[in-house]
């Protein structure tokens, strides 16, 4: 099973995106926070990563980068509620693959992915 890294410091939300991710056929990795979610990037090799911006210890921002960096294939997924982060990532680089504002429905998340073409073992 692909592996689905997911990251957010709201329990409720990382709860519905690592089941929503799960329906799709990806074994979900969670992370509260970007140091632990740069970890578990290392540790776990995901084909995806779907991550808040606005977090503790390495924002959404910073992980992006740092993923990127580290291997610049991995399609990038970033949500935010604070959409002031809109312009920066207009400047950024490297840029998400994508950026859903929350809130956003399950339904946009499952056709952005799809429309990445990351396949899951569900494909």
């Amino acid at each position: 099973m692909q592996k689905c890294l997911v990251v957010d410091d709201d329990r409720g939300m990382l709860d519905m995106l690592a089941q929503c991710v799960t329906d799709l056929g990806y074994e979900p990795i969670t992370a509260e926070d970007g140091d632990q979610a740069f970890s578990a990037f290392r540790q776990h090799h995901p084909v995806l990563v779907i991550s808040d911006i606005h977090m503790p210890n390495r924002n959404g921002l910073l992980l992006l980068k740092d993923i990127k960096e580290d291997d610049p294939t991995v399609p990038i997924i970033l949500i935010t509620g604070w959409m002031h982060y809109k312009a920066a990532l207009n400047t950024a680089s490297p840029r998400p693959d994508a950026l859903l504002e929350k809130p956003f429905a399950l339904d946009q998340l499952r056709k952005t992915i799809a429309d990445l073409r990351v396949e899951s073992s569900a494909a």
